[in-house]
């Protein structure tokens, strides 16, 4: 009698948790359809920009972001050397506060510094742009930003409070 209540206790309890972990979200990247999907969509709108400004425009936009880009990389190379030490920091046997906040400090200047490049390359671009073209620029830029709201992933919506 015993063992059929354990028996029965035992199935019961891992019943339970294949619901359980069947009802929990995928923590996979995205499907190859849905990379499609967005690659799609990004050759859409790229198709769109380039109808919409003249060759000499999206070359001029095409040097900037070189140009960005060369600034950026040595920044986020020194950045994820920085994120590196933080978890042997953090993880530390007798975690170092003042070496942690002192890495942090230094990991926010770093992110700082790549804003500054991204949104004087924003502005270089935008001067060189017509009212209306300016104007589109804008409400693909607002389109961008809210599609990274639209899907959050669980660490976007940690970052945005949804």
């Amino acid at each position: 009698m015993k063992t059929k209540i354990l028996s029965l206790a035992l199935i019961v309890v891992f019943a339970f948790s294949i619901t359980t972990m069947a009802q929990q979200p995928e923590r996979k990247r995205r499907s190859p359809e849905q990379r499609e999907m967005t690659a799609k969509r990004f050759d859409r709108e790229r198709a769109n920009f380039k109808d919409f400004f003249t060759e000499e425009q999206q070359e001029k936009m095409k040097e900037l972001r070189l140009k960005s880009t060369k600034a950026i990389q040595p920044l986020r190379n020194e950045l994820n050397e920085l994120r590196a030490k933080q978890r042997t920091l953090t993880t530390a046997e007798k975690a170092d506060m003042k070496a942690i906040e002192d890495n942090i400090e230094k990991m926010a200047a770093i992110q700082v510094d790549i804003q500054k490049i991204r949104a004087k390359q924003h502005q270089e671009i935008r001067s060189m742009l017509s009212e209306e073209q300016r104007i589109k620029f804008d409400e693909m830029k607002s389109r961008r930003d809210k599609g990274f709201d639209r899907n959050p992933t669980p660490r976007n919506r940690f970052r945005h409070g949804a």
